[in-house]
């Protein structure tokens, strides 16, 4: 608070001591006093009640600077009524009074909201175990009966299951997420083991290269962050998929390079937006517009970086960056 604004906010007061001040000047010299100490009094009188000001300048300045100060450093802005002290001058009480009960009642809402996010997830966690049980049975009913064509749907189903599961957790990764060494060679490999039928369907060719690095990282997600960039790479045409990785003092990156259609310059800066299906989502009708930015989702959460680089026509490259720091 600048003294400049607060004195604007008493000028009515400073203005009624001046006019006291001055009509106590005119007394005095009515009354034949002398001239000097007509003059002389009430300017101390008006000096003094401006002065009087001063120590509630600086209780209201202290205060107000603090509030901002907290408001600034907090990342949830309605738990400041949580940190702030209560102040010693009225116009402050009220203010701490409202903030306590704005702070209350945006904490019940949170709370509110909160209790039904999670039921929705569990839920959602529920049914996808559930479901679960009569794919199963299908796809050993399509076996039995040689159906390649309904069993390859069911693939489709469990695939969208399984990211409808990712999905409802990825609001919670650190409740479901158990961090431990790996080499990325390992990763990779129960990834690739765990969609071979699928790869070796539409014919995709895999390559490694210089995968013996070691990261600290959860299994399950990041093969789910794998699988989603190899579906990707699958469905819009490609071919060959290669894995390599590199590390330097900083990092370990494993990119992720296919030979499919690639991505349109226009598009490849949304495409980790939810629901962005772009261009290539239209021509092909595959997309959901989840599974890149569920992908950027966890990789967020699980400390990681994650980047696309490609050329319409001539494919894109993944790559996920694991801080050395994780790493060690």
């Amino acid at each position: 608070m600048k003294l400049t604004s607060f004195l604007r906010g008493k000028l009515l007061f400073i203005a009624l001591s001046l006019f006291v001040s001055a009509f106590g000047a005119l007394l005095l010299r009515a009354a034949q006093v002398n001239l000097y100490f007509a003059l002389l009094l009430p300017c101390f009188l008006f000096g003094g009640s401006v002065l009087a000001l001063l120590p509630e300048y600086f209780a209201k300045n202290r205060y107000y600077r603090e509030l901002r100060e907290a408001m600034e450093q907090l990342d949830r802005k309605f738990l400041l009524s949580e940190i702030i002290e209560a102040p010693d001058f009225y116009e402050g009480e009220i203010l701490y009074a409202a903030l306590k009960t704005v702070g209350k009642s945006a904490n019940d809402e949170i709370a509110k909201h909160r209790q039904i996010v999670t039921e929705y997830r569990e839920y959602i966690e529920l049914w996808v175990h559930e479901i679960k049980t009569p794919i199963a049975v299908a796809k050993l009913i399509c076996e039995n009966t040689q159906n390649a064509d309904i069993d390859a749907e069911l693939d489709k189903i469990e695939r969208f299951v399984e990211q409808a599961l990712f999905y409802a957790r990825s609001g919670n990764v650190e409740n479901d997420c158990m961090i431990r060494r790996a080499e990325l060679s390992e990763l990779l490999r129960n990834t690739l083991k765990n969609g071979a039928k699928y790869l070796i369907e539409h014919k995709i060719r895999i390559r490694t290269k210089n995968l013996s690095h070691t990261v600290f990282t959860d299994p399950k997600w990041l093969s789910f962050i794998l699988w989603q960039l190899i579906d990707n790479a699958v469905k819009y045409g490609s071919r060959s998929i290669e894995f390599s990785g590199v590390q330097n003092a900083h990092s370990v990156s494993l990119f992720i390079r296919d030979d499919g259609v690639g991505i349109s310059e226009k598009d490849l800066g949304r495409v980790f937006d939810k629901g962005f299906t772009g261009e290539n989502g239209r021509r092909f009708g595959r997309s959901t517009g989840l599974g890149l930015y569920l992908c950027n989702k966890m990789c967020t959460k699980l400390n990681l970086s994650l980047s696309l680089e490609s050329e319409p026509g001539k494919g894109t490259t993944a790559r996920i960056v694991f801080p050395v720091s994780e790493t060690v």
